[in-house]
């Protein structure tokens, strides 16, 4: 009897025991897999910070190309100076209809009068005379400065603003304006299978008018993006916006959701991009062996160091984005602007030193030399 007992006694021990280093074993690998999760995410979150600014990089710069060319343009900048509506209606559009039809490119444009009134625009003329003092705070930068610039801003409607102010003879006379509203960036991760939504802080109500017919979220932001579905609105609707900002990813009904912030031409934060991905998703990126950002955002090497570099050096080379676009459009100036074109470029790299002279040189040679390898 006693020995039964024993043998009792010892298989509940040895079934304790083997319990125990089955939790102990299933802590471990839950343990492990949440870090490789985390650390999988915070890789991921980088690359698509990464993917997003290059994306909008690229579309302020093409704002900003188009529109320096503009702001070439004689004839333009003649019509602004004599008060010519219907000759500045006739010029812009037909620029932008050659454009279109050339490269199959909308874009839109405008030019904005010294006291900050709609001269006219290439896609309508019904808001010409419209006052925009009260809509476009930023544009007071220019009584400061001479540079174009090209950022988000919050007008009328959020979106990518490139702004180039037109004089003759030292007299200001106006600005012209290329306008995109993230088409580009949006449907490039559209194509990636990723959903990207773009919100505007609340408090830009009043002053984005053309936005207030648009979906509001969780009382904090509002909706940017054209295209949207009712489960959109409720999966975003239940999202806790604090402590996504804390986390910059989190966890919801089965869906990862990635926050960047989004900030305008003064470095002031108005808003946010959300990343959704499935975990799906997640799971493939976790398993995959590459480790640069194009097992899933296909950037090439080039493009992701030109990117990171841009992050880390800023206007370590070019003093303004305007300066690096001067020297981009030197072979797209029209002839009769020849000589006007010259004047401004010998005086903006007066501006600069030897050594950073040197510095341009060298890298518009290497990006000159990285095209001509890809081709």
């Amino acid at each position: 009897m006693q020995r039964i007992v024993d043998f009792l006694g010892n298989k509940k021990t040895v079934t304790a025991v083997f319990i125990f280093i089955l939790i102990f074993l299933g802590v471990i690998f839950w343990s492990l897999r949440q870090q490789v999760t985390s650390q999988t995410l915070e890789r991921l979150s980088d690359q698509l910070a990464l993917a997003l600014d290059n994306q909008l990089d690229k579309e302020r710069e093409a704002s900003l190309r188009f529109a320096l060319i503009l702001g070439k343009n004689t004839a333009l900048g003649g019509a602004l100076e004599n008060d010519d509506e219907d000759l500045g209606f006739k010029i812009l559009s037909e620029v932008m209809e050659s454009i279109k039809i050339h490269t199959n490119v909308l874009i839109r444009s405008q030019v904005i009068t010294s006291d900050y009134i709609i001269f006219t625009r290439s896609w309508d003329r019904s808001y010409a005379g419209m006052p925009l003092e009260y809509f476009r705070p930023d544009l007071l930068y220019f009584q400061n400065h001479r540079t174009p610039r090209s950022a988000i801003e919050v007008g009328r409607k959020l979106g990518i603003k490139a702004t180039v102010p037109i004089y003759n003879k030292g007299n200001m006379l106006g600005f012209v304006e290329v306008l995109s509203f993230f088409e580009p960036t949006k449907e490039y991760f559209d194509r990636l299978g990723i959903d990207l939504y773009i919100l505007m802080e609340k408090r830009f109500y009043n002053t984005a008018v053309f936005m207030q017919e648009n979906p509001t979220i969780s009382n904090k932001y509002i909706l940017a993006n054209s295209k949207y579905t009712q489960n959109d609105i409720r999966m975003l609707n239940g999202i806790d916006y604090q402590a996504l900002k804390d986390a910059h990813v989190l966890l919801h009904k089965g869906k990862y959701f990635f926050y960047q912030p989004m900030k305008n031409g003064e470095g002031e934060i108005i808003g946010a991009f959300i990343f959704s991905l499935t975990e799906k998703q997640i799971s493939n990126y976790s398993h995959s062996e590459q480790e640069d950002i194009s097992f899933l955002i296909p950037l090439s090497r080039d493009q992701l160091y030109d990117t990171m570099a841009k992050e880390s050096l800023g206007n370590a080379v070019f003093q303004t984005m305007y300066d690096k676009e001067l020297l981009y459009m030197k072979d797209v100036v029209a002839p009769e602007d020849r000589e006007l074109y010259l004047e401004e470029a010998h005086e903006r790299l007066n501006a600069y030193s030897k050594e950073e002279l040197i510095g341009i040189m060298l890298n518009y040679k290497v990006s000159k030399k990285v095209e001509g390898e890809i081709q």
